[in-house]
């Protein structure tokens, strides 16, 4: 969690709320600081931080995944730098990887409300971060326009807050998911993220056949998906697709089915 607040004031409060682990990067002057708390059920290896980041390994239930806990950089002419540094420490897309806190940055124009709206090149150098490193924002619950507050004489809602993760994560957590809070006592709604490994019935990861380039009807399919609403976001285009591609092979398979059942039949 993102805190102002000095080691001192957190660590007597962990008295009270039952965590036996405990790191941080502690604030400096009016610039919050973070705090990563975990119970004694859980095994935390933090591997980096900085006033930006806390970078961890994270074991639980015989389980284990990596967890980047993000304080995005505030001043618009520090973001670029900032994804660049964290796209360096970038996983395999094998390996399970989570992305969750306070990005300071939207996709879109789509994710905020009032104000006027941002030119499109402003959100070039997170959604380049995103698409790098192949990561999705988790299934969520709850107003997703985490943060709310004035700019000069515009009230503003976005959401600067979520959580993201690659298709390791996702494949090792397939359950996994979100929610947003309520306001309390802070200008950002909390964000709680759900390690889930139990795998539902009949339901598998998207993974993309590479011989479907050959087949025209997908070709066609992705170009008129992909260009069906220029503004879109690039992690809303490949949604699109991947959901296009699904129903198209459902239906195709639906076809296959009752064809050989009538040649069945007619046999």
């Amino acid at each position: 969690m993102e805190t102002k607040q000095q080691d001192a004031f957190i660590k007597d409060k962990l008295q009270t709320l039952n965590f036996s682990g405990y790191f941080s990067v502690p604030p400096v002057g009016s610039s919050g600081g973070l705090s990563l708390l975990w119970r004694d059920t859980v095994t935390v290896d933090v591997l980096k931080d900085s006033p930006n980041i806390i970078d961890a390994e994270i074991k639980f239930k015989g389980t284990s995944s990596f967890v980047s806990f993000i304080y995005g950089a505030p001043a618009v002419g520090n973001r670029s730098a900032f994804w660049n540094s964290v796209s360096q420490m970038a996983r395999d897309e094998d390996t399970p990887w989570l992305l969750t806190g306070d990005f300071n940055e939207i996709l879109n124009n789509q994710e905020k409300e009032g104000g006027p709206e941002r030119w499109e090149g402003s959100f070039t150098a997170f959604r380049s971060f995103v698409s790098h490193n192949g990561l999705w924002d988790l299934k969520h619950s709850g107003n997703h326009l985490s943060w709310r507050g004035s700019r000069h004489t515009h009230f503003i809602r976005s959401r600067l807050d979520r959580a993201m993760s690659n298709c390791g994560w996702a494949e090792a957590f397939p359950l996994g998911r979100s929610k947003y809070l309520r306001f309390e006592g802070s200008d950002h709604r909390p964000l709680l993220t759900f390690f889930n490994n139990d795998r539902s019935k009949g339901r598998g990861v998207f993974r993309f056949n590479r011989t479907l380039t050959e087949n025209e009807e997908v070709t066609d399919l992705i170009d008129a998906t992909w260009n069906h609403d220029p503004l879109e976001s690039v992690i809303a285009k490949l949604n699109s697709c991947r959901k296009g591609i699904i129903q198209w092979t459902r239906e195709r398979n639906q076809k296959s089915s009752i064809h050989n059942k009538t040649r069945h039949i007619s046999d």
